[in-house]
């Protein structure tokens, strides 16, 4: 298996190209989302096991639930009408009623994954809420991979992808209109994997390497990156006293300090 995201993670790694670089270049929105008849997408081409977004692992160990779970066997949602309109309805919603703000005018620093807040969020934050609200409406999470790409101009930006039995399509505050991966006007560079949430997997054609010999943990086992932080807070943690000292016989032959005043109250 490779685990290499887990040594470098271990070793606190900062992680090339977490997410949004600049929310504030929106401006681009392509129009209102459209309920007509859904056209058929292609499959995205999937490479090797690559390093997680540092800003995704610390929402992990943030949120340990929020990463946990997985498939063996993924499906792909049978996409009919009405969930066709459903999509179309969550990414609308989010994208009108939550304002786009950057982490370093939200949170003090420049990567931050979490749900938006009262001031809103940037573009993998509301990534992350369309995924929620669309697990809450019986989608699988396997189907919904939070995503990143980069734009013409170079500037990290991150979507929600939406893998369905009719192609993989894409939910972007830069663009309302879901369309086709192939469709949009990106460079794909890395995503979830089916498989398990807290695993990511190359999209760069120009990095692939051969994924065949690529492993998943079990399910069930725990998140590699996020054991290997436990174990690192362990090793460095001062040492607890489990015992207490051995009681001794010295102390019970010392006289009490409080015999004397006391027997002095009583003959009084």
């Amino acid at each position: 298996m490779r685990n290499i995201f887990l040594y470098a993670l271990a070793a606190g790694t900062a992680i090339w190209l977490g997410g949004c670089q600049a929310t504030g270049s929106l401006g681009n929105l392509t129009g209102a989302p459209t309920d007509g008849a859904v056209t058929k997408a292609a499959y995205m081409p999937v490479g090797q096991q690559v390093l997680p977004p540092y800003g995704y692992v610390a929402f992990c160990l943030r949120d340990r639930h929020e990463c946990e779970g997985g498939t063996d066997t993924p499906k792909n949602m049978p996409l009919t009408p009405d969930r066709w309109t459903q999509l179309n309805e969550v990414n609308d919603y989010v994208n009108r009623n939550i304002p786009q703000i950057e982490d370093i005018d939200n949170y003090g620093v420049q990567e931050w994954w979490a749900y938006p807040n009262a001031r809103g969020g940037d573009c993998e934050d509301l990534a992350l809420l369309k995924r929620k609200m669309l697990i809450e409406r019986g989608w699988p999470q396997e189907d919904l991979l939070m995503t990143v790409v980069r734009e013409w101009n170079g500037d990290g930006h991150a979507v929600l992808v939406v893998t369905t039995d009719k192609g993989e399509y894409v939910l972007d505050n830069k663009n309302w209109a879901i369309v086709s991966w192939a469709d949009a006007p990106y460079t794909w560079i890395k995503r979830q994997s089916q498989k398990r949430p807290y695993i990511w997997v190359d999209l760069d054609q120009r990095t692939f390497l051969t994924a065949s010999n690529d492993t998943v943990p079990p399910l069930g086992a725990p998140i590699p990156f996020l054991a290997a932080v436990d174990k690192a807070a362990t090793a460095t943690a001062k040492p607890q006293i489990t015992q207490l000292p051995a009681f001794r016989p010295s102390l019970a032959a010392e006289p009490d300090r409080d015999e004397a005043p006391t027997a002095a109250l009583a003959a009084n």
